[in-house]
């Protein structure tokens, strides 16, 4: 093998193993969540208020529901809306700011769990 080509392979498998490696997502967070550390009140609840639950998205006077609180939210996380539109689609927020990493994993966990309200 000539050294063009043992060069072109170092390269390309040092590419590799860095993007099948890095674990880091946009805020610095891991990919690798503990799920058993999710909940409603402290992990969903952040996101909603800094993502969702603002005029004229989903605060309490919205006409597209109201995920200011639990019973808002409650139908559209178990009946797998929520994972469809956040999680596969990427459709939601349409804040303007993208979820990270780590918060599409919260919501996935907590969603994967029954959304609890706890």
């Amino acid at each position: 093998m000539n050294k063009s080509k043992i060069l072109f392979l170092l390269i390309f498998s040092g590419f590799i193993a860095t993007m099948s490696c890095n674990k880091d997502d946009d805020d610095g967070g891991s990919t690798g969540l503990d799920c058993n550390t999710v909940k409603y009140s402290t992990s969903i609840l952040p996101i909603l208020e800094s993502s969702c639950n603002i005029s004229p998205c989903h605060d309490a006077n919205s006409p597209n529901g109201d995920f200011t609180d639990y019973a808002g939210l409650e139908t559209l996380a178990k009946d797998g809306t929520m994972k469809q539109l956040v999680l596969v689609d990427k459709t939601m927020p349409k804040s303007g700011d993208a979820l990270t990493m780590t918060q599409l994993e919260k919501i996935e966990c907590w969603i994967n769990a029954g959304a609890p309200d706890n």
